[in-house]
C-alpha cells in the first residue's frame, strides 16, 4: 500500500471521469426517472379511475395527496437512513417497494385501497431523489459535479412527460390498470439493474470506516488498476444526520434552501395540475392542452442540460438568480398569452427556467451538506418542497375560487419565483466555505 493520502474528493479530482461515473449517473437517472412517472401518471388516469371506481372529486383529491405524503414521508426517512446505513441498499429498496406497491395499485377496487396503494408506494421512492442525487454527487469530481447531477435530474421531467405517452397508448386498449402494471414492472426492471450493477459511494465508505477490501474494490471500480491510497476519513460531528443540518454555520442555509424548495415545487405542481384547464379554456382541445403541458416537462428537460453548462463554470448562486427571474417572467407571461400559438414556445421556455433551475439547485444542495448528512440534506429540503408541491393545486383552486382572471392568477403565482431567486443570491454569502 502506498503512503499516500488523500480525500476521497482530492483523488476523484485528480481523475478523468469514467465509464463507472457515467454508468452510475445513468442508474440514477432511472431511478429519478421512476420519481417523475409517479407523480404525473395518477393525473393521466384520473377520469378512468373516476368513472371506474365511482369516486367522487374529494375520494380523488385524497388519492392524489396520499402518494405525495408518502413521498414526503418517504423522504425524511430514507434520506435518513441512507447516511446511516448506505446509498446503494436504501436506494434499491425504496425502488423496489415502489415497483411492488405500483403493481398493486392497478388491482384496486376502491378509493381505499387506491389510497393506501398509492401511499405506500410513495413511501418506497421518497427516498430515491434524495439518494440519486447524493450517490451521483459523490462519484463526481468536483469539476464535473453539477453538470453531472444535474443530467442525471433531467430523467424525473423526462419521466413525467413519459407518463402521458404510456398512458395514451395503453390505458385506450387495456384500461387504467395496465398502466400502473406496466409502471410497476418498468421500477422493477430498474431495481434488478441496480442491484446488479450500482456500487456504494466511495466517500460513504470510507466515512463509515468499511473494511479495506470493500473500500478498495470501490476505488477500482472507479478507476481500475488505480495505486491504493490511505484516504482521509471526514469526521462527523452531530449525533445524528439531521443535526448536520444545522451544525457549523448550515441553519440560516438550510432554512433557505427549504423555502427556495418549497417554492420551486409549488410552481412546478400549480403549472402541471392548472396547465390543461387554463389552455382548454382558451380554446385548446384537451389533447392540444396535454402537449402543452408536456412542452413544460420537456423544456425542464432542456433546462437542465442547459443550466447544468454552466454551473459549474459560473457561480451557480448567481446562475439560479437568473434562471427563477426568468422563470419569473415566463409564468406571468402565460396569463397574457395563453389564448395564442406563442403560448408553446413560452411554455418551454418556462418550463426551461424553473425545473431547470429546481434540478440547479439540487446540485448545490449535493455540495452544501457534509457526507454525514448529505443524503439527509438534500431528503429534507425535497420533503419541504413536496409540500409545495401539494400547495400548488390548492394556491390555483384558491385563486379561480376567489374569481380571480387568468392573468392575475398567473402573475400573483410568478411572484414567489422572483423571491426564490432572491434567496438564491442571500444562501451565496450564508454557506459553509468547507466542504464535507
Amino acid at each position: 500500500m502506498s503512503a499516500s493520502t488523500i480525500t476521497v474528493e482530492q483523488w476523484l479530482g485528480k481523475r478523468h471521469l469514467g465509464g463507472s461515473q457515467i454508468l452510475v449517473t445513468v442508474l440514477c437517472g432511472f431511478a429519478v426517472f421512476l420519481d417523475g412517472i409517479s407523480t404525473q401518471l395518477i393525473g393521466y388516469v384520473a377520469p378512468a379511475i373516476h368513472n371506474a371506481l365511482h369516486l367522487d372529486h374529494k375520494q380523488m383529491g385524497t388519492a392524489f395527496a396520499a402518494g405525495l405524503i408518502g413521498l414526503l414521508i418517504g423522504g425524511l426517512v430514507c434520506s435518513i437512513l441512507a447516511d446511516v446505513f448506505g446509498r446503494r441498499r436504501i436506494l434499491i429498496a425504496s425502488t423496489l417497494i415502489f415497483g411492488l406497491f405500483t403493481l398493486v395499485t392497478g388491482t384496486a377496487t376502491s378509493g381505499e385501497e387506491l389510497l393506501a396503494w398509492r401511499f405506500l408506494a410513495g413511501l418506497g421512492l421518497g427516498g430515491a431523489m434524495p439518494i440519486a442525487i447524493t450517490l451521483t454527487a459523490e462519484i463526481s469530481p468536483a469539476r464535473t459535479r453539477s453538470a453531472l447531477v444535474m443530467a442525471m435530474f433531467c430523467g424525473f421531467p423526462f419521466g413525467s412527460a413519459i407518463a402521458g405517452v404510456l398512458a395514451s397508448a395503453i390505458m385506450p386498449s387495456y384500461g387504467w390498470g395496465a398502466v400502473f402494471y406496466t409502471a410497476g414492472v418498468i421500477s422493477l426492471f430498474v431495481a434488478a439493474a441496480l442491484i446488479v450493477a450500482l456500487p456504494e459511494s466511495l466517500v460513504f465508505l470510507v466515512n463509515r470506516d468499511a473494511d479495506r477490501a470493500r473500500i478498495d474494490r470501490a476505488q477500482q471500480r472507479i478507476a481500475p488498476n488505480s495505486e491504493a491510497v490511505t484516504f482521509v476519513k471526514h469526521e462527523a460531528k452531530g449525533k445524528t444526520p439531521v443535526a448536520g443540518l444545522f451544525r457549523e454555520g448550515r441553519a440560516i442555509g438550510t432554512l433557505i434552501m427549504w423555502v427556495i424548495y418549497f417554492i420551486s415545487l409549488m410552481e412546478i405542481y400549480f403549472l402541471a395540475s392548472w396547465l390543461p384547464t387554463v389552455l382548454n379554456q382558451g380554446g385548446r382541445s384537451l389533447a392540444n392542452a396535454a402537449l402543452g403541458t408536456s412542452l413544460l416537462q420537456f423544456g425542464g428537460v432542456a433546462g437542465t442540460l442547459f443550466f447544468g453548462r454552466f454551473m459549474d463554470r459560473l457561480n451557480p448562486y448567481r446562475v439560479l438568480f437568473v434562471g427563477y427571474l426568468c422563470a419569473c417572467l415566463f409564468i406571468g407571461i402565460i396569463g397574457y398569452l395563453y389564448k395564442g400559438d406563442i403560448i408553446l414556445p413560452i411554455l418551454f421556455l418556462a418550463g426551461m427556467c424553473l425545473i431547470g433551475c429546481q434540478s440547479g439547485l439540487s446540485a448545490v444542495a449535493s455540495v452544501f451538506y457534509p457526507t454525514s448528512a448529505r443524503a439527509t440534506g438534500v431528503g429534507w429540503n425535497l420533503s419541504i418542497g413536496r409540500l409545495g408541491s401539494i400547495s400548488g393545486p390548492v394556491l390555483g383552486a384558491v385563486l379561480l375560487t376567489a374569481n380571480f382572471g387568468v392573468q392575475a392568477m398567473f402573475m400573483w403565482v410568478a411572484a414567489p419565483t422572483f423571491i426564490a431567486g432572491v434567496l438564491s443570491i442571500v444562501l451565496q454569502y450564508v454557506s459553509p466555505k468547507n466542504g464535507g
